[in-house]
């Protein structure tokens, strides 16, 4: 399961493993009853601590995003209902104010940004 995780971001490494799971639930790219990975996997895969991933999978719980199933592991759940623009901008705005500061503190011009971003999103699409 790809995450980029950013300590240098100011936003805490669970925050940022919470919102990109929750967007990834909530936009469909993870399937309802899509199996996690284990909390040990995911710890290992992406050198954090085991209970930074119990931690983000307890608050998806929480939000009705994914369920525990006893021997099983954990499940996305289903009948999840895709986000609204207002929703997705909620969560996305973060990350673009964080990415534009970084770029006009780096004196970075608009369209250069512009390019890297659409550079970024090709190279992510499957």
């Amino acid at each position: 399961m790809f995450l980029y995780l950013n300590p240098q971001s100011g936003l805490p490494i669970y925050r940022q493993m919470f919102q990109q799971l929750r967007e990834r639930i909530s936009s469909g790219q993870l399937a309802a009853d899509a199996q996690l990975p284990s909390v040990r996997e995911l710890s290992t895969d992406l050198h954090i601590n085991p209970l930074t991933v119990a931690k983000v999978y307890q608050m998806l719980e929480r939000e009705g995003l994914v369920e525990f199933r006893r021997g099983q592991g954990t499940f996305v759940t289903a009948g999840r209902r895709p986000l609204s623009a207002a929703e997705q901008q909620k969560l996305i705005q973060p990350a673009v104010d964080q990415v534009v500061s970084e770029a006009i503190h780096l004196g970075i011009e608009e369209s250069t940004l512009q390019r890297f971003i659409h550079q970024a999103y090709a190279h992510k699409l499957p």
